[in-house]
């Protein structure tokens, strides 16, 4: 495919079996395209005619057609590879389930360029269904924080013009837009996730490799959810989770650069999944909390992909071990605070 214009920014959206979402999203986008955007509608082999309504309602955007779901990694990373191929300057992968401001591509860019030493960037990303309230501006990760690993960020929403950046460990993937040379250098998203904290794996390699993720003081996204989990329920975020956290503290060795040690990252993670399991099972949600304990046991014996019926070796003396712990309320309590 010969090149574009170079400055110019793709927007990849991924739908699977999420038709309204998508027809939703781009609605939107259509008044934040500029003649530098490449609009692309990854349909991740959807099966309610995602691609022939796109292409006939919204002539305007591409449509990548995959015939067999790969999951919402290999799906982003095939509308990466047909960023990659058109030579766009920039990747924003934007979730389907979310509706943006018509000046979004316009203050991204205008970030980018006045603040160079950036290779990851997003918005302030609020509620769709409660549009006054912040759903995340960006996290830091693992750092020493007695609670949990993705610590939120504090963005001031001071709307500057060119916007202010605050530095983040993780742009929130629901709308990232990252350099396509840091793509070059460091890789696509890595397929071993699935889905869940994929993103953060691929802010960490950007740090890795000498870039600054950042946050504008812009709120330009409003957010659904996470539709891809709403047909399977919380136990499939619950299992994801859990498995990929292992993965991702093993891979970055606990992103130290926030100063937290192996031994204090194992105990985090202990008490981080046992305030979980805790708080589903209060919530009578047992299948949600028995996930939890599967993605424990396979993020600890370096399984990846989709979740996968099998018998745990672990799955037994870890559940005994939460019971026991959970009956315990003076122990129970301290362990679900330090998380």
């Amino acid at each position: 495919m010969a090149p574009t214009t170079p400055g110019t920014v793709a927007i990849v959206v991924l739908s699977y079996n999420g038709l309204e979402d998508t027809r939703k999203c781009l609605r939107s986008m259509a008044a934040a395209l500029r003649p530098h955007a490449i609009p692309i509608l990854v349909d991740n082999g959807s099966t309610d005619g995602t691609d022939a309504a796109v292409a006939a309602e919204f002539p305007w955007c591409r449509v990548l057609r995959l015939d067999k779901n790969q999951g919402p990694v290999g799906g982003n990373n095939a509308g990466m590879r047909l960023a990659l191929d058109l030579g766009a300057e920039w990747i924003l992968l934007l979730n389907n389930d979310t509706t943006v401001d018509a000046t979004l591509i316009d203050r991204l860019l205008e970030a980018a360029t006045a603040h160079p030493e950036y290779s990851v960037l997003g918005p302030v990303i609020k509620f769709m269904d409660d549009p006054d309230t912040v759903m995340t501006d960006g996290s830091l990760f693992n750092s020493q924080t007695p609670r949990g690993f993705f610590l939120p960020g504090s963005v001031e929403l001071t709307q500057s013009s060119p916007p202010r950046v605050a530095d983040v460990d993780v742009v929130n993937g629901c709308c990232l837009m990252i350099r396509s040379d840091m793509v070059r250098r460091i890789g696509l998203f890595d397929e071993k996730f699935f889905m869940y904290h994929d993103e953060a794996d691929l802010c960490l390699r950007a740090i890795g490799a000498g870039s600054k993720n950042g946050v504008i003081d812009h709120a330009l996204v409003w957010h659904k959810g996470s539709a891809t989990s709403q047909g399977t329920g919380k136990w499939s975020v619950r299992y994801m989770c859990a498995r990929n956290l292992v993965y991702l503290l093993k891979k970055h060795q606990g992103s130290r650069h926030r100063g937290r040690t192996w031994r204090r990252t194992a105990i985090a993670y202990a008490f981080y999944q046992y305030h979980w399991y805790c708080q589903l099972k209060e919530d009578g949600n047992d299948r949600a909390a028995t996930a939890l304990l599967e993605g424990i046991c396979d993020g600890l014996a370096g399984r990846h992909g989709p979740y996968q019926e099998r018998w745990r070796l672990l799955f037994q003396p870890l559940r005994i071990t939460f019971e026991v712990l959970r009956r315990r309320p003076r122990r129970a309590t301290a362990a679900r605070q330090a998380a």
